[in-house]
């Protein structure tokens, strides 16, 4: 069942259902693996037009969307995306302090922050999404999603935005992150195409429990790129 498509009831009883939201907490952060988002220049952003801009560049679901925005760090570029209205209503009614975001707008303030290399190209996966980023000189060039199912679909998208760089797939080193184990069949397939794969490591400005460090260090990225 699509996020997009529970009721606020839903939402609801989930929180009632689930024992950890019985629990106090100073904060909480719901960040999610949503593909509604979308960038646009800061020079060309206006914020009545949030709605407008997202139905020109997405199929957007329906139902009750909540249109928000925030700026990309280090980038002349707003990230702006769509939440479930009904989700935000029952948070908000169950509790003081909450916040919402998107997996990749953690990831692309993440990059920008701490990515120092002189080319960066990294690929994230969701469970039925990818997500490439693309950085020169610790500049933005490239952001965009791809729906994919199969393998060939992961090597077909990878090498596409990688020949419209001009990027060698011989040559550059593509870093991967998400909850995908290498050896996968859609892992193993990319590594027949792309010569240099790296796993990418979590931050180390983090104190990480013993179970999440006994975890591969490309699975959670963005939930820790989150948190700095």
């Amino acid at each position: 069942m699509d996020l997009f498509d529970f009721t606020r009831q839903d939402f609801e009883k989930l929180i009632k259902e689930n024992e950890i939201f019985a629990f106090s907490f100073q904060k909480i952060v719901c960040l999610l693996d949503l593909n509604y988002l979308s960038l646009v220049p800061t020079a060309f952003f206006e914020e009545s037009k949030i709605e407008s801009y997202l139905k020109f560049n997405l199929n957007l679901p329906s139902g009750n969307l909540l249109y928000k925005s925030q700026s990309i760090l280090s980038t002349d570029y707003e990230a702006l995306y769509a939440l479930p209205k009904n989700l935000v209503d029952a948070m908000e009614s169950a509790f003081m302090n909450v916040s919402f975001n998107l997996s990749n707008i953690s990831l692309l303030n993440y990059f920008a922050k701490f990515t120092q290399l002189d080319s960066f190209f990294e690929i994230h996966f969701n469970d039925d999404f990818l997500s490439i980023f693309y950085y020169k000189e610790n500049k933005l060039l490239f952001y965009n999603t791809f729906n994919y199912i199969s393998p060939e679909d992961i090597v077909y998208h990878t090498l596409n935005v990688m020949n419209e760089l001009g990027l060698d797939n011989e040559r550059e080193l593509v870093y991967f992150s998400g909850q995908l184990m290498e050896e996968t069949a859609n892992m193993e397939l990319l590594k027949n195409y792309v010569k240099y794969l790296k796993a990418m490591e979590r931050s180390n400005k983090i104190n990480y429990s013993t179970k999440v460090e006994a975890m591969p260090s490309h699975y959670f990225v963005q939930h820790y790129a989150n948190c700095l």
